[in-house]
C-alpha cells in the first residue's frame, strides 16, 4: 500500500530537490531512437510554478522535440551522497515545451534567468513530477509520490 504525502508537503520537497540540482538529463525520442543529453537547468524563483530553462546549442535533441514533443526529464542526487533521491519529470506537446529566440515575448525574460547568452533557449513547463526519496519512509510516506500539474 502506498501512503501519499499531502499536496503542499510533495510540492516542497520537489522545490528543495529542484533548487538543490542543477544537471538534468533531458530525454528525447523521434522514430524509435533514444536520446538523453546531460545539461544545466535553471528555475523561475518564487514558488508559483516548475518551470525549467535550458539553453540550447544546435544537435539532434532540438529535431526530436520538434517531430515528437515528449520529453522525460531525470534528476537525481549522486549516490556517493548516500541518499537514494530523483526527480522524474513529463512534459508533453509544444504549449509546454516552448522554444524561445531572440525577438520572441518571453525570450529577454528567459534569458535573465539562463547563464549566458543562448541563441535558443527551451521553456519546459511539467505536466507530472514523480519524486523517489528513501526517506519518506522514515516519515511514514511511500518513497514514491506524484505530483500532477
Amino acid at each position: 500500500m502506498r501512503k501519499e504525502m499531502p499536496k503542499e508537503k510533495i510540492e516542497k520537497e520537489i522545490r528543495n530537490l529542484l533548487t538543490q540540482r542543477k544537471i538534468l538529463v533531458l530525454c528525447t525520442c523521434d522514430n524509435n531512437i533514444p536520446r538523453a543529453t546531460p545539461m544545466d537547468y535553471y528555475m523561475e524563483r518564487g514558488n508559483d510554478n516548475y518551470n525549467i530553462y535550458v539553453g540550447l546549442s544546435p544537435g539532434r535533441k532540438i529535431d526530436n522535440i520538434k517531430n515528437n514533443p515528449i520529453v522525460s526529464i531525470g534528476i537525481y542526487t549522486p549516490m556517493d551522497t548516500g541518499k537514494i533521491q530523483g526527480l522524474q519529470i513529463t512534459s508533453t506537446g509544444f504549449e509546454r515545451l516552448i522554444f524561445l529566440e531572440k525577438g520572441d515575448i518571453e525570450f529577454e525574460k528567459a534569458q535573465k534567468i539562463v547563464r549566458g547568452k543562448r541563441k535558443l533557449i527551451l521553456k519546459i513547463i511539467p505536466e507530472k513530477i514523480e519524486i523517489l526519496d528513501y526517506d519518506f519512509v522514515n516519515q511514514g510516506y511511500s518513497r514514491f509520490q506524484v505530483l500532477e500539474l
